[in-house]
């Protein structure tokens, strides 16, 4: 019984032993299968890696012959502005310039687009003064580039929109009082606060004053603030040759008759004009 116990140790012993090298080489196994794979991936990351460098090389190759090209393209351009500047009397910088100009015309008008009818017609001389600068742009060989031409014509649409909003004139009114006549109205301070300007009122209040000298109370008198853009204010010294010949008239004195034409009706002696009398101005 002895002898059969020890056997079945040894037995066992046998077994434990062939389970642990099986275990052993088991995992030999698997790590060599892992490796081959691991090898395998390596090759193909690696023919990946070949392949994208070659990919690298041969844009970094296009770019250089791009970038060649542009060279030779921006030397072209160059030399092509050197004859447009050649052919304009000018250059970069002038070009540069005048494009500055205009955007600072193009600032002013945004200005006065920002503002009420009534202030833009107080302050038509600086529209005017932007105009004048718009033309005296249309006059440079500059404005001959399409750029130029294309930033002009959006300046003068902005002129047109200004004009268009802005009303002929603009008035304040005034009721009358017992006692008052023309002369008196004028010379207050928050009217002209010059009695001569009675024929300004006058002018403007034809249609209800028949006789300068003859005023009754409750009419209600339009007060002019400013001249239209169709009328001269007369101012002392001045007669209807002169007038005539002033640049926002007819800029021609001896068209000094139309002027008499039009305004027959305040004018009763065609050498005999006055002061703060309003004239209209025909077109030509």
């Amino acid at each position: 019984m002895k002898k059969y116990g020890t056997l079945i140790q040894l037995f066992s012993v046998i077994c434990i032993v062939s389970l642990l090298l099986s275990g052993s080489l088991f995992a030999q196994e698997e790590r060599k299968i892992k490796m081959d794979e691991y090898k395998v991936q390596l090759a193909e990351w690696q023919g990946r890696e070949t392949a994208a460098q070659e990919k690298i090389n041969a844009l970094n190759t296009d770019i250089e012959g791009l970038n060649g090209q542009i060279t030779d393209t921006q030397g072209e351009i160059d030399a092509t502005w050197t004859e447009i500047y050649e052919m304009l009397g000018t250059d970069k910088a002038g070009v540069e310039a005048f494009g500055t100009d205009l955007n600072d015309i193009d600032a002013g008008l945004d200005g006065l687009s920002s503002i009420s009818a009534e202030d833009l017609f107080r302050r038509q001389e600086e529209l005017c003064a932007l105009k004048d600068r718009i033309a005296t742009a249309k006059e440079s060989k500059i404005a001959l580039l399409t750029e130029m031409e294309n930033k002009i014509a959006e300046l003068e649409g902005k002129v047109a929109a200004l004009e268009a909003n802005m009303p002929a004139n603009i008035f304040d009114q005034y009721t009358v009082v017992a006692n008052d006549n023309l002369w008196k109205i004028a010379k207050k301070p928050d009217i002209y606060d010059n009695p001569l300007q009675w024929i300004r009122i006058y002018n403007v209040n034809k249609d209800q004053i028949k006789n300068p000298d003859l005023i009754y109370s409750d009419q209600i008198f339009n007060i002019a603030r400013g001249v239209a853009k169709n009328e001269h204010l007369v101012e002392k010294g001045e007669f209807l040759y002169k007038i005539a010949g002033m640049a926002k008239v007819f800029n021609d004195p001896t068209k000094w008759t139309k002027l008499y034409e039009a305004n027959k009706d305040i004018i009763q002696d065609q050498n005999l004009i006055y002061p703060y009398q309003v004239l209209t101005i025909p077109k030509q």
